[in-house]
């Protein structure tokens, strides 16, 4: 019995003793650590060409589709450099985009017949609504906005061998996308 009442005699004095210590250091626990959320950033610019690379054919349907994945970054990036150069762009490339839309037509033509124009009009449109709601929208403006000055420099008839690997720069499932909406 001398020893259980030792021992807690001993639990009680280690007690004591944390207790004094506690007070003795300012008092109380020390104050709970706050800490700033983090702002999301985005992500660090990609130092290669997006369309550096090997020459690609490429058909009226690839173009058409980049300009679509360009003129939904241009309305939705809220980037006023990336609008102007959109605008550059369809100045610039204009006689190339035009026989890429006439050629897109023709085709859904002759595939559909008279629901041709119908069919690719709903097509594009599920297409510019995937570049509209893509999860990583910082990515895309980024992407969209060095493309387009990329584009700017390039002269037309490159358009056609660079068009697919640039579509596939705004969204790696693009072309695929497209491939399939025939």
């Amino acid at each position: 019995m001398k020893r259980m009442t030792s021992g807690l005699a001993l639990g009680g004095a280690v007690l004591a003793g944390l207790a004094l210590a506690a007070c003795s250091s300012g008092g109380g626990p020390p104050p709970a650590a706050t800490v700033a959320p983090i702002a999301p950033t985005a992500p660090p610019p990609r130092e290669e060409a997006i369309l550096a690379g090997p020459e690609e054919a490429s058909t009226a349907e690839m173009i058409w589709s980049l300009r679509g994945g360009l003129n939904v970054a241009a309305l939705q990036c809220r980037n006023r450099s990336l609008s102007d150069s959109y605008n550059q762009i369809l100045k610039k490339h204009r006689s190339i985009l035009n026989e890429a839309y006439a050629a897109e037509q023709a085709r859904y033509g002759r595939i559909h017949g008279r629901a041709g124009i119908a069919r690719h009009d709903a097509d594009m449109t599920r297409l510019y609504n995937r570049f509209a709601n893509l999860p990583n929208r910082a990515r895309y403006c980024g992407d969209a906005n060095r493309l387009a000055a990329e584009l700017l420099n390039l002269p037309s008839e490159r358009l056609p061998s660079v068009a697919r690997r640039a579509l596939a720069r705004l969204d790696p499932a693009a072309p695929a996308i497209v491939n399939a909406a025939r």
